[in-house]
């Protein structure tokens, strides 16, 4: 018996939303939870943990923003997901080796603006499997998981890097694996890495000093927090930056 889908979204656009969310056919079975924020203007992590203090049943939660958009039915492909990690359609893998770490993509998404022009799709550079951190369009997670383990989100990072902070707590204290899954899906904004993402990183850096793990964001991509940060990191694309890697692991 599938479990319900609750889609939960922190909503000032509601024309953006009808779009992406609450007009979309793939949606229709999924029960939409959206979080007006247009009059309290609160930091969108307290938003989450208030649905989160209230929610008792189980079920899976798609955490995402009010312009990202599936384009594919989501309760068939989580019928098999293991209960007991963390998933989104994007994210990013850091690989230790001996002379540098390594960032690679996992999962994929169609990134365009708000219009939809000037659209790309991210392609994945590894095929799906385990990430540091998911970008913070989209988090889902089962509510049993939360209730076991008390998980919730820092409210002192009011909208940058809240869910790269959710998987690298989950999995320095309960040891929560995230994993990037592909499936269509459109997300109709780019982010910006202004002064306001640059205080989030520095305070994520701070928080994490003492991590024995370093954790990627797919943000920034070269952003980084926890573990050995004087360690050399490098992006990792298709192409002949291959053969730097090969050198860089013996």
């Amino acid at each position: 018996m599938q479990n319900p889908v609750k889609v939960v979204s922190v909503v000032r656009d509601f024309a953006m939303y009808a779009r992406c969310l609450s007009g979309n056919p793939y949606c229709r079975e999924l029960e939409l939870v959206p979080l007006d924020n247009r009059e309290e203007n609160l930091p969108v992590t307290a938003l989450y943990n208030r649905f989160l203090d209230g929610c008792m049943e189980d079920c899976w939660i798609v955490f995402c923003h009010e312009d990202w958009q599936p384009c594919c039915d989501l309760r068939p492909l989580m019928d098999s997901w293991d209960r007991d990690c963390l998933y989104g359609p994007i994210g990013i893998y850091l690989e230790s080796c001996p002379r540098a770490d390594f960032l690679y993509i996992r999962g994929s998404v169609w990134q365009g603006r708000k219009d939809g022009r000037h659209y790309k799709t991210i392609h994945p550079v590894l095929p799906d499997g385990p990430v540091d951190t998911f970008d913070c369009q989209c988090l889902i997670v089962h509510s049993s998981l939360v209730r076991r383990h008390g998980l919730r989100f820092d409210e002192r990072l009011p909208f940058d890097l809240y869910v790269e902070d959710f998987c690298a707590g989950a999995r320095e204290r309960f040891g929560i694996e995230s994993r990037a899954v592909t499936f269509p899906c459109r997300h109709y904004s780019g982010g910006i890495l202004g002064e306001r993402f640059r205080k989030t990183l520095a305070y994520l850096q701070d928080k994490y000093r003492g991590s024995r793990f370093r954790h990627a964001t797919i943000a920034g991509h070269l952003n980084t927090f926890g573990g050995d940060a004087d360690r050399p990191v490098y992006n990792v694309h298709r192409g002949p930056f291959s053969k730097i890697r090969r050198y860089l692991k013996k």
